[in-house]
């Protein structure tokens, strides 16, 4: 019976002391923290870096959540989540390829990046958007279906859906539908 008892106290003990290791992210910014208070700037700057990386990816992962599964026909590749190409450009990323035959759709959701700040005068304005290809709405949000057959949105003002591929503007816009908006504005 004491063992029990001693077991069952050790195991409360462990679950209401939290994890016993801290995450990569926290360890990061206690390492940049840890710097900073030796004045060691370069050091504390590397290490926060290092944590707003990380931190960048799990919200690439939180946008990947927001892809649309492969419709009827389609199969879809892995996920891919902030590549080199959002790291250069900043913010986040999350993309996934869908193929049927010879056939393919890749679908990009871009978050909190530069890039948002170049379409957004864009997709407002109507007669440039006229000029780079055709208004249209998905659902009930607008849309751009450019001359290079790419469907182009901005949601939430904060990010930028992008369709490109092989597939039919049809396919494209059956893609773009499908994608979780809603999940994407709780972001």
């Amino acid at each position: 019976m004491r063992r029990a008892m001693i077991a069952v106290v050790s195991a409360a003990a462990l679950a209401f002391s939290g994890p016993a290791v801290a995450d990569e992210i926290e360890d990061s910014i206690e390492e940049a923290l840890g710097a900073y208070r030796n004045k060691d700037f370069s050091a504390a700057k590397q290490a926060l870096d290092y944590a707003s990386q990380l931190i960048a990816q799990k919200n690439a992962e939180g946008l990947s959540s927001a892809l649309p599964e492969p419709l009827a026909g389609w199969k879809a590749e892995e996920v891919e989540t902030q590549d080199a190409a959002a790291a250069m450009f900043g913010g986040i990323r999350a993309a996934r390829t869908y193929e049927k035959g010879d056939l393919n759709v890749k679908v990009q959701i871009m978050g909190d990046s530069p890039l948002l700040a170049t379409w957004m005068p864009m997709l407002g304005n109507s007669a440039v958007a006229a000029a780079m290809g055709k208004m249209t709405r998905i659902g009930k949000r607008r849309a751009l279906q450019t001359k290079d057959g790419q469907v182009i949105m901005v949601v939430g003002n904060r990010f930028l859906v992008m369709i490109d591929g092989s597939a039919s503007m049809e396919d494209k816009t059956a893609y773009a539908a499908a994608i979780d908006f809603d999940h994407l504005e709780t972001l």
